[in-house]
C-alpha cells in the first residue's frame, strides 16, 4: 500500500461483551443485561466517537454475540459500521484443528448474519494469529478478506484471492495498556499512533489500529488518546479514512 497512491488510515475494534470469558471458563454465561462494561459503557462511547468525526469502523464480534447480544451485533451494521467475525468465543484460533475450526467458523458466520441481517465478509483470528486451514475455511464461506496477522505483514493478495489486511501489534491498545505494570500512559500511546500515521502520511501506507470497547471505550483518557488520533488523520490531507473492508476492495482491485 506504498506505491504513492497516498495514505489509509483504518479504526478497527474487537471483542464485545463476555464471549472471551465464557470462552476461557471464567463466566459461566451472559451476565444480566447492563452488567458488562463493554456493553454498558465500551460500545456507546466507541460509537459516539466515531459518530462524532464522521468515521465509519470494522468492528470484529465473536459469533456467540450473536445468539446471546442479537439487537447490539444489529446496532453495528445500524449505525452504518462494518460488522465482522472474530470467532466464535474469542478461541485460540491458531491452534484449532482444521475440524473444529470450520465448525466454529460456520457457527459464528450464521450467527452474526442472523443477529445483523448482514453476512460478514471478514475475519480477524482472536489471538491474532491464523491456521493453516483458515484460509481455505474463509474463502468456503465467502468471506473476502482477512484481518489476522500475515504472511510478511504487508497488505496483500493471497494466492487463494482472499486479501490479507494484517495489523501489527504496537497498534493494538492492549499492546500498550495490558502489557505492563502500570500501563502505558494514553498520551504516551496518542504520541506513538500520531508519529506512525505521520509517517504513512508521509510516505504512503496502511496505518491501522486495533482497539477493545472493553479497554480504550471504558476509560476517558484512553478514548481522549484515540480521538486525538483520529482528529488527526481526518485533518491531514491526503489521508482516506477507510473500513477493513475497503481496504481489502483496494488490495484486490490493484492485484
Amino acid at each position: 500500500m506504498s506505491d504513492g497512491a497516498g495514505a489509509i488510515a483504518c479504526f478497527s475494534f474487537d471483542n464485545m461483551g463476555e464471549a472471551a470469558e465464557v470462552g476461557t471458563g471464567s463466566l459461566a454465561g451472559p451476565q444480566s443485561r447492563g452488567a458488562d462494561p463493554s456493553l454498558a459503557r465500551g460500545y456507546p462511547a466507541v460509537f459516539d466517537l466515531l459518530e462524532r468525526h464522521a468515521v465509519r469502523s470494522t468492528f470484529f464480534v465473536e459469533g456467540w454475540n450473536g445468539v446471546h447480544h442479537p439487537d447490539e451485533v444489529a446496532e453495528i451494521v445500524r449505525r452504518g459500521h462494518e460488522l465482522g467475525m472474530h470467532g466464535w468465543l474469542h478461541e485460540e484460533w491458531g491452534r484449532l484443528d482444521p475440524a473444529a475450526e470450520r465448525d466454529l467458523a460456520v457457527r459464528a458466520t450464521d450467527a452474526l448474519e442472523k443477529a445483523s441481517a448482514v453476512r460478514p465478509r471478514g475475519f480477524r483470528a482472536p489471538g491474532g494469529a491464523r491456521g493453516a486451514q483458515t484460509e481455505r475455511t474463509l474463502i468456503d464461506l465467502g468471506y473476502r478478506y482477512d484481518a489476522s496477522l500475515g504472511d510478511g505483514m504487508r497488505p496483500a493478495l493471497l494466492p487463494s484471492g482472499l486479501a490479507q489486511v494484517p495489523f501489527v501489534w504496537p497498534g493494538v491498545d492492549g499492546f500498550h495498556y495490558l502489557a505492563g505494570e502500570p500501563p502505558a500512559a494514553p498520551e504516551r500511546v496518542r504520541d506513538a499512533w500520531l508519529a506512525v500515521l505521520r509517517r504513512a502520511a508521509d510516505r504512503g501506507g496502511l496505518f491501522l489500529t486495533v482497539c477493545h470497547p472493553f479497554l480504550t471505550g471504558v476509560d476517558a483518557a484512553r478514548l481522549e488518546a484515540l480521538e486525538a488520533v483520529i482528529e488527526a488523520a481526518v485533518a491531514q490531507p491526503g489521508v482516506r479514512i477507510l473500513t477493513v473492508g475497503e481496504v481489502a476492495e483496494t488490495i484486490a482491485a490493484r492485484a
